[in-house]
């Protein structure tokens, strides 16, 4: 028989293909000064291990959960190198990779192990799973809680979804989501109801509430927070500055919107073929529409101002100033943004509910100021996890692309000492 010419053989060969990618990533980051905001957060974690439980409040916009949790992992070692601080965060990435492929198992178990591998390569955020920073470990304690929450475990979910917003607090958002989803079959009888001259009956309401306690619990501890802080962001002193706690932007929906038609470029043809094939009034006029609607909000609201988007020492800066001139590339970008709207309001999702990532992920993002890459990771997380695979050789292009693509930016991530 030849080698790996049987499925199972083949599965084991892909998850070795990606354990080894894994570790060549970690051995880069094995050894190095502090990137971008790594120096605060191994600041505070360093003051942590030292026995030194002071906060660096000017500084912290994120509450110290993501802190205290590396420095309980690395106590029993003794150890207080950036090294295994960015171990820890490397860890948290192989345990996201196999939340996604339990996830995408059970929502599209034909595709599983792909999922989990363009997850991994995620261009945008290939590199942060190496790093010491608090996206990755928030992303998987939010997968978790959508994993809990796909499987009937509430209250689990909700814990995890504290944790989560004890890391980023504006994951806030994601508890609503996740609240949602699992009020999904309730929803759909009482639009049946309504439809039918009927009010939801009081039994409806209880196990309504039932299925959504610890979601507004969570929700509600989240506010407790907000109340007692007296802002979203962890500093008073950023919240004020950099990071105020609602200052919508359609910088960011574009910047997701772009990222999307760049790295899902099949996802977003099959969703205008798929409008297209509708009809008109069903189809391709609500994509067109749309898709007038972001360009034109583009035009007329795209501004890049956040001061940390000023800074020039960064490709992202430097590539959204230069759109922000306009000429072909700004006008290429918007027309991007455009597509992928249409696109993607069209691509039919593995279950129905799940379209709701995209209102939500648009929210999610337009509640910030500045225009960040990390920002769009759970948005198009919950797309690779929601969307119905393209045609085989697509998708393997795809992979592909990604490897070569995420590969090539860690290795300048770490040589240039500098964040994408």
């Amino acid at each position: 028989m030849m080698p790996f010419s049987d499925p199972s053989s083949r599965r084991q060969l892909g998850w070795l293909a990606l354990a080894c990618a894994w570790l060549a990533a970690l051995a880069l980051a094995a050894h190095g000064p502090p990137i971008g905001d790594e120096l605060v957060h191994w600041s505070q974690i360093l003051r942590f291990q030292q026995g030194d439980f002071r906060i660096y409040e000017e500084y912290l916009t994120n509450i110290p959960g993501y802190h205290w949790l590396v420095t309980v992992v690395l106590w029993p070692f003794g150890t207080q190198s950036l090294g295994a601080a960015r171990l820890v965060t490397a860890l948290f990435t192989a345990v996201a990779v196999v939340l996604v492929h339990r996830i995408r198992r059970q929502l599209h178990p034909a595709d599983a192990q792909r999922t989990a591998a363009l997850f991994l390569f995620l261009p945008v955020t290939f590199a942060y799973g190496f790093l010491v920073y608090t996206d990755i470990p928030a992303l998987a304690f939010l997968l978790a809680a959508l994993l809990a929450t796909l499987r009937e475990r509430h209250v689990v979910s909700a814990l995890l979804l504290v944790a989560s917003m004890a890391m980023r607090q504006n994951n806030v958002l994601w508890v609503v989501f996740l609240a949602v989803l699992a009020a999904w079959p309730l929803l759909c009888e009482a639009v049946v109801m309504l439809r039918r001259g009927r009010l939801p009956p009081r039994a409806w309401w209880a196990a309504l509430l039932a299925r959504i306690w610890p979601y507004l619990a969570a929700f509600g501890g989240f506010c407790a927070y907000w109340a007692s802080n007296g802002s979203i962001a962890y500093s008073t002193a950023q919240s004020a500055y950099s990071h105020p706690d609602f200052r919508p932007d359609v910088g960011n929906p574009i910047f997701l919107l772009v990222a999307a038609a760049l790295l899902l470029p099949f996802q977003v043809i099959a969703g205008w073929r798929r409008a297209f094939g509708i009809g008109a009034a069903r189809g391709w006029g609500r994509a067109v529409a749309l898709a007038i609607a972001v360009l034109l909000a583009y035009a007329v609201f795209f501004r890049v101002q956040h001061p940390s988007n000023l800074f020039t020492g960064n490709v992202r800066n430097q590539l959204l100033l230069a759109v922000a001139e306009g000429g072909w590339l700004g006008w290429g970008f918007g027309l991007l943004a455009a597509l992928a709207a249409g696109g993607l309001l069209f691509s039919p999702p593995v279950m129905r509910r799940a379209g709701l990532w995209l209102p939500f992920s648009i929210f999610f993002v337009g509640a910030s100021w500045m225009i960040e890459t990390r920002y769009i990771l759970v948005p198009l997380t919950l797309l690779l996890l929601f969307r119905r695979p393209q045609a085989d050789w697509q998708e393997r292009v795809t992979l592909a692309a990604w490897i070569v693509l995420s590969l090539g930016l860690v290795v300048w991530v770490f040589d240039r000492q500098m964040v994408p």
